[in-house]
């Protein structure tokens, strides 16, 4: 039997148009996931990729 390992993931650019679907605004420069955002038109799935990439708190 053999493991075929599952490549590292490629990250995206900032410029996704799958980004741009999901409401954010600017703080101190950097673009944070609007929490004041209908929930009914954020795409779920895109929201959770740029939460868990930036997580609330996150010292830089």
């Amino acid at each position: 039997m053999t493991n075929n390992p599952i490549p590292p993931l490629v990250p995206r650019p900032d410029d996704d148009g799958e980004i741009d679907g999901v409401p954010h605004r600017e703080v101190d420069g950097e673009p944070v996931l609007d929490t004041d955002a209908d929930a009914d038109q954020v795409d779920g799935a895109a929201a959770d990729r740029l939460a868990a990439e930036k997580p609330l708190g996150e010292d830089s």
